[in-house]
């Protein structure tokens, strides 16, 4: 290599995204675009898209797109997921869009060659990962697509008898590691995250407290800040409107209702992906559950789960020094140990193939 290049890590989530740079650059935003809805937001914004936290501020004069909301894109077909082809168009729009922002927002020197590692959910299907590709084609000079909870391993260096569990927005990935690539019979992808938990929150709170005034970005917050599943007197108290009146409610049950959503299907990916495994390398696997992803923080979680694995002799389950950056700083250390052999072999990509794992830049 000429030594003018620059890697970057890019975890790709579906509810946020995280980028960091050998250059020493890190950022994270939300998984989202926002256009304006009509001339007198544009005025007012002064801006075509928006991005990260204005969309937030503004997003009443915003037509908000997730491109990779529920797996969509990423994981599932559009048709699966019950997105028409012009949101599936829009979608794609978004994610390309997204992939310009973090780039640059990295603060990348001008002309330099830039190498990427980019995640994906662990059994994200030919047309997924195409679409993935089609983002990111024009920014990197080339790039890779790796399991998401290969990377969280990578950055942890544990490589080998580790069973990761990636708890994203919109996707729960379920992946051993046991010293090379795993391959996509090794993994599970569950088709549920922090959405659905957020999605059961919000119904539930209604239904346990119908006076109360909540949007589903409201219940997400509370969630990030309240989120549990274990059994211990603990209370959730928050301040909500009720009539335009801010109200002291208790959400304590529905909230952890909600978050257990997702305890009992982790419990069972984890058992269907060790038993299939030879009897001496199950033990090891089970000593060594990691959670990762932004769902890895919802308190008692790992406790319910290592009581969940008391049938197959009981399991260690611990989280990660860090949900927000572990997934991409994963993938920037697995770009910098790339051979340069391996990015020298990468394929120029068309938009629409299936490709696996390469990109080429467009000329600019």
């Amino acid at each position: 290599m000429s030594g003018k290049e620059v890697f970057v890590g890019m975890d790709f989530g579906s509810f946020k995204t995280s980028v960091v740079a050998s250059n020493g650059r890190r950022e994270t935003f939300h998984t989202s675009v926002g256009w304006p809805k009509d001339h007198v937001a544009r005025a007012m914004l002064g801006r075509d898209v928006v991005f990260g936290q204005d969309i937030v501020r503004q997003r009443l004069a915003l037509e908000v797109v997730r491109p990779f909301e529920r797996g969509t894109l990423k994981y599932l077909k559009s048709a699966d997921a019950g997105v028409s082809d012009v949101d599936a168009s829009k979608r794609r729009e978004a994610a390309r869009l997204l992939v310009q922002h973090a780039l640059s927002s990295l603060g990348l020197p001008h002309g330099s060659t830039v190498y990427g590692v980019v995640g994906a959910p662990s059994r994200a299907n030919a047309e997924s990962k195409a679409v993935i590709m089609e983002a990111i084609q024009g920014h990197f000079d080339a790039a890779v697509i790796v399991a998401e909870p290969f990377t969280v391993a990578y950055s942890m260096n544990r490589l080998t008898e580790t069973l990761v569990v990636d708890i994203g927005a919109g996707t729960i990935d379920i992946c051993p590691i046991y010293g090379s690539y795993p391959t996509e019979e090794d993994q599970v992808t569950l088709p549920m995250g922090g959405d659905t938990i957020d999605e059961c929150f919000l119904k539930a709170l209604k239904a346990a407290h119908p006076e109360v005034q909540v949007s589903l970005n409201m219940a997400r917050e509370i969630k990030e800040k309240h989120g549990f599943v274990h059994d211990v007197n603990e209370i959730a108290l928050v301040t909500l409107p009720v009539h335009g009146v801010p109200t002291q409610v208790d959400v304590t049950e529905p909230l952890k209702h909600a978050c257990k959503t997702i305890a009992g299907p982790i419990i069972q990916g984890i058992r269907e992906v060790v038993a299939r495994f030879d009897p001496e390398f199950q033990r090891p696997m089970l000593n060594h559950v990691l959670l990762g992803g932004g769902g890895s923080q919802l308190k008692g979680l790992d406790t319910m789960i290592e009581e969940g694995l008391r049938p197959l002799g009981g399991g260690n389950v611990t989280k990660v020094y860090d949900s927000v950056f572990a997934g991409a700083v994963g993938a920037l250390k697995l770009a910098m140990n790339m051979p340069s052999a391996h990015w020298q072999r990468l394929a120029e990509f068309e938009p629409g193939s299936p490709a696996e794992a390469s990109s080429n830049r467009r000329a600019a």
